[in-house]
């Protein structure tokens, strides 16, 4: 039966990634994390979108989509991109579907995703930490690198609910200031020969969702290779994505070297180096609060003035800022830098 549903708001996560919030008159339904809900949107027709935010008691849904080159799934993206505005109403039947956690917790999981897999997983781990939080859990994911990983931050966020769990993510092509053990684990492709080191001993329950290509041969691995796998549990979430031009494209940093950096405001001053990162990690490494959103360039919220000295940014942004302010989520030090943080 379909609901009507109004936009509360959109958050653009990545330069080919938003999210959009949706609320309802009453109550909103209970749902296990990994169902969705199914969209009739205008022009389009029927789409899917996986739930990538889990409460057990929702007033808030969240969807997370990705913008994509493929005909359909490209109309359906760009309804929420160009016309879906906030206060707008939208109908969908659900939440519904059968890729979900089991009602009993009664072994490990592991969790293998790519790509828009990891609205799933978030959703997945956030009920996981709800339900069971000293579960052995196993999550790996893959993507191409740090911009095209749109809810990292909050994935990054559970690990903490999350003692008992194993945490590894590939990108098949980093970037220059992608660090290894910061941003990413293993570069290449996600190898079943390589996840085997991180499985349970002991006989768990398989979870797999991201791209159909993904899925089908990742599910073939593992019923193949003998891995004590119990039930294996699948999801298709569209076909295999190339990365936006403007991320594939991003051009070659010049050689960084140590900048002096002071937060005027905070009244801190230290030595940046390559491996901090951007500002914004910079300034979070020194224990400054620091706003931010997206942390990809694409909300603004962590712009501050720079009241002397050269940022360069390290990659393409959208958000609008004031004169002389800089994005600190996107930028990295030239020189001798003040900022007003």
């Amino acid at each position: 039966m379909q609901r009507q549903y109004k936009i509360a708001r959109k958050v653009n996560e990545t330069p080919n990634t938003i999210s959009v919030f949706l609320i309802s008159d009453g109550a909103l339904e209970r749902f296990q994390a990994g169902q969705h809900l199914a969209f009739d949107i205008p022009g389009v027709g029927e789409r899917p979108y996986v739930l990538s935010a889990f409460s057990p008691d929702p007033k808030i849904y969240r969807i997370t989509v990705v913008l994509t080159d493929a005909t359909d799934a490209a109309r359906a993206a760009s309804y929420w991109t160009d016309h879906a505005e906030k206060g707008g109403l939208i109908r969908a039947t659900g939440p519904q579907g059968s890729f979900h956690l089991t009602a009993e917790l009664d072994r490990p999981i592991v969790i293998l995703s790519k790509d828009i897999g990891e609205a799933a997983v978030t959703a997945m781990a956030e009920e996981l930490a709800v339900r069971a939080s000293r579960h052995q859990a196993v999550f790996l994911h893959a993507t191409f690198n740090s911009s095209t990983f749109a809810l990292k931050g909050k994935l990054g966020s559970l690990k903490a609910d999350l003692p008992n769990s194993v945490w590894k993510v590939w990108f098949s092509n980093p970037r220059q200031i992608d660090r290894p053990g910061k941003e990413y684990d293993l570069n290449g492709d996600m190898d079943l020969g390589e996840c085997a080191e991180f499985f349970p001993r002991e006989e768990f329950d398989a979870y797999i969702c991201g791209p159909r290509e993904f899925v089908a041969a990742t599910e073939a691995a593992m019923r193949d290779n003998g891995i004590p796998c119990r039930d294996i549990y699948t999801q298709e979430m569209g076909a295999t994505l190339a990365p936006p031009a403007e991320i594939a494209n991003e051009k070659e940093l010049p050689t960084l070297h140590p900048q002096p950096v002071t937060f005027t405001t905070s009244g801190i001053a230290a030595t940046w180096t390559p491996e901090k990162g951007t500002l914004l990690e910079f300034a979070e490494s020194l224990g400054i609060t620091a706003p931010f959103n997206c942390r990809t360039g694409m909300c603004g919220m962590c712009a501050r003035k720079v009241t002397s000295g050269d940022v360069m940014k390290i990659r393409e942004t959208s958000a609008k800022t004031r004169e002389h302010c800089q994005l600190m989520c996107s930028t990295i030090p030239m020189s001798r830098v003040e900022i007003e943080l």
